[in-house]
């Protein structure tokens, strides 16, 4: 099966690193987007990318990754399961506050609790086995509410359709976790 990696926001693919190193996918896909184009167009890009791939494809997911994966397991029934990694299923309050301070930096507004794109995200039915992990190490106190320094937890976890599991770091160390890496390898049947 082929393994599909989204990074998260203002990261690349190199944030999975550790992870690929560990489970070594054969032939990964690495879909990498921009900061600076709309949600849409990246979505668009990882569409025309992943329909010239044959299938069945998983997806590991960090951060606004999932949210991608979310219209992604929408499109192709070839996805045969998902797991996110702090994945904002309901927008970042850091990111709305950074849409009124930069109004014109692109990924802000689409990552805000209020865009279109997160709103539209929520409405998709999750169709395939989908593990969110849910950081709980970090504490912003600008964010309203438990934190991992980036992502509330309440927007982690704020769908009724994906299996959660909570994992003791920050938004950040997440992909570098032997857990995690152990939990992948038991999705892909690899251990």
């Amino acid at each position: 099966m082929r393994v599909v990696y989204i990074h998260g926001a203002t990261a690349s693919e190199r944030s999975f690193a550790f992870i690929q190193k560990s489970i070594r996918a054969k032939d990964p896909i690495y879909l990498n987007y921009e900061k600076n184009t709309t949600a849409k167009e990246n979505l668009d890009s990882m569409i025309e990318t992943l329909e010239f791939e044959d299938g069945p494809f998983y997806i590991i997911a960090h951060s606004l990754g999932g949210v991608y994966a979310t219209y992604l397991q929408q499109e192709f029934g070839a996805v045969q399961g998902v797991i996110s990694l702090a994945t904002p299923f309901n927008g970042s309050e850091i990111a709305t506050w950074g849409a009124m301070l930069n109004p014109g930096y692109q990924l802000f507004q689409d990552i805000t609790t209020h865009s279109s794109f997160i709103r539209n995200s929520r409405k998709i039915e999750i169709k395939c086995p989908w593990l969110q992990v849910v950081t709980t190490v970090g504490d912003v106190p600008w964010i309203t509410g438990a934190n991992d320094g980036i992502v509330t937890q309440s927007s982690m976890t704020c769908r009724n359709d994906v299996e959660y599991l909570e994992i003791d770091r920050n938004h950040y160390e997440i992909v570098l976790s032997k857990r995690v890496v152990s939990l992948i390898k038991k999705r892909l049947t690899l251990e």
